[in-house]
């Protein structure tokens, strides 16, 4: 049986061993000599194609000066990383790389607009409605989602599909609301990304909203949300059957006539006092 790598929890594991060592100011050819070995090695850690010895994961910790609760997580996420299947509480780092450095992204919305799309007023009403929300990083996150769209202007396949719901729904008020609308017409128009819309009669019961990223020389995952975690594999099989549900969208989704009418009809209802 072939042993995974470049899992989701081993990538993440070599986003963080990277952040550690950018954050000491240390390069790989630096930190390599440090420990005693190749920058081959320190470079494969960090992009998840090879995992660390439990003890030089504890040599490069000690050497970007990583101590206490960050050791300690850091050691923990090391453990398991072999496993293709991973449930993650911790911050959006690993989907946002993700999705960075992609070949092609596939995302499913069933209530929102997708992330890549959003404008800075729609995030803001919706993060804000967040429990727990303080102001500044709000603000902060509405940015960085802003600063995401560079994705669409990359080269980047992206096929975006949303249910119609969410093109009803007032996030933020009427004028947000009518603004993020014009947004994603003047995106799908450019044709940056391929837009869907499935309709709220032709939708089944698909479940979450999840996101398939493709990659040049990696396996794909598959990311989905749930209620306070996220759900990521690299599972041939498990991405396989997301893949199915994918086709499936896309054999509901509305032809681009119908789709363009379903944005000017939800548009001409936020005129209406």
């Amino acid at each position: 049986m072939t042993t995974p790598y470049a899992t989701p929890r081993a990538r993440a594991l070599g986003l963080e061993l990277r952040a550690a060592r950018e954050r000491r100011r240390l390069g790989v050819r630096e930190l390599a000599r440090l420990l005693g070995m190749t920058p081959g090695f320190v470079t494969n850690w960090e992009r998840g194609l090879r995992l660390p010895k439990p003890e030089d994961i504890g040599a490069v910790l000690a050497h970007c000066r990583v101590v206490g609760p960050d050791r300690r997580r850091i050691v923990e996420m090391a453990r398991g990383a072999r496993e293709q299947d991973w449930i993650d509480s911790g911050g959006e780092e690993p989907y946002l790389e993700w999705e960075r450095t992609a070949e092609a992204v596939f995302c499913w919305e069933p209530e929102a607009v997708p992330q890549l799309l959003q404008t800075s007023g729609y995030a803001r009403a919706l993060l804000s409605s967040a429990a727990g929300a303080v102001e500044d990083e709000v603000e902060a996150r509405v940015a960085e989602r802003l600063s995401r769209r560079a994705v669409l202007d990359s080269g980047t396949r992206c096929v975006l599909v949303l249910g119609e719901a969410a093109l009803h729904k007032r996030i933020g008020g009427a004028e947000a609301m009518a603004e993020q609308l014009w947004h994603l017409r003047e995106r799908w128009a450019e044709g940056k990304a391929d837009v869907r819309v499935i309709p709220a009669d032709r939708r089944p019961d698909l479940g979450r909203a999840f996101t398939i990223f493709d990659f040049a020389d990696l396996p794909s995952i598959v990311h989905e949300r749930l209620l306070r975690e996220s759900a990521s594999s690299s599972s041939p099989a498990r991405v396989a059957k997301y893949r199915e549900v994918a086709e499936t969208l896309l054999e509901l989704a509305l032809p681009k006539p119908e789709t363009d009418a379903l944005l000017e009809s939800a548009l001409r209802k936020l005129s209406v006092p």
